[in-house]
């Protein structure tokens, strides 16, 4: 798999992870504040910290190019 289609899957799946905790975030007074509210809020936030760094990874040659300029 190429590196930008590979990216592409990662940003969409980030974005939908985002989503899930966001919601649940917001949502957490209205779901009862049980192990499941931990499953849902905590599981995708594992995610998404392993998506973000592989994300990061995968951009780092443009993070260099954009910020770490030699001068």
């Amino acid at each position: 798999m190429k590196k930008t289609d590979l990216l592409k899957v990662i940003n969409i799946i980030l974005a939908f992870d985002f989503l899930i905790i966001a919601g649940t975030a917001l949502l957490r007074g209205l779901i009862i504040d049980t192990g499941y509210y931990r499953q849902l809020h905590a599981y995708p936030g594992f995610l998404l910290i392993a998506l973000v760094a592989v994300h990061l990874f995968l951009n780092w040659n443009w993070i260099k190019g954009a910020y770490f300029k030699k001068k």
